[in-house]
């Protein structure tokens, strides 16, 4: 119960750094998706069902407020905590290159279902504009932001872990032998 009070206090902390601080830091009208960093983290560092959980109430504080078609945005978000945790107990949390790659390739799978969403279905066909002026700027300055969160919310979900063990890379089964 602590452990789902935190994720939901910090999406609502990420949706008002997203709503109130991505518009002061924003460089050339691209901010960073702030939302979308806590279901590739949570569902990286605490599983399937943790990243879904998050994904699905990120999803909604952002449909709530940014999108038209409600219930796209946290159904994509559920997906992307899904598919983070696969490598949950993987690799080790000091890797950090893997959750920034989940972080790189979900905000590029949104960026581009957004656009086959918003405008490819409406005829507007200039792929390569929309690529090179939205989605690509955003994914940098979303794996930049999420260098930075990183650890508070790898350290978060340490002490709010409920007696889980994380499975350590490289240790010898210590059976009968």
């Amino acid at each position: 119960m602590k452990r789902k009070i935190s994720e939901l206090i910090l999406i609502l902390f990420f949706y008002l750094m997203q709503v109130s601080l991505a518009r002061v830091i924003s460089i050339a009208n691209i901010s960073p998706n702030w939302l979308i960093i806590l279901p590739v983290f949570f569902g990286f560092f605490a599983g399937k069902n943790e990243g879904m959980f998050v994904g699905f109430f990120a999803g909604i504080m952002y449909d709530l407020f940014f999108s038209g078609l409600f219930g796209f945005t946290a159904l994509v978000f559920i997906y992307i905590g899904y598919f983070s945790g696969f490598l949950y107990q993987k690799y080790e949390v000091r890797e950090i290159l893997i959750p920034l790659a989940l972080v790189i390739i979900a905000d590029f799978g949104y960026g581009f279902i957004s656009y086959i969403g918003n405008f490819l279905l409406y005829n507007r066909l200039n792929v390569g504009y929309f690529m090179s002026r939205f989605i690509l700027p955003e994914v940098v300055y979303t794996a930049l932001v999420s260098l930075l969160v990183y650890h508070p919310i790898h350290y978060l979900c340490v002490i709010t872990q409920q007696g889980r063990e994380r499975k350590k890379k490289g240790k010898i089964d210590e059976g009968s032998i």
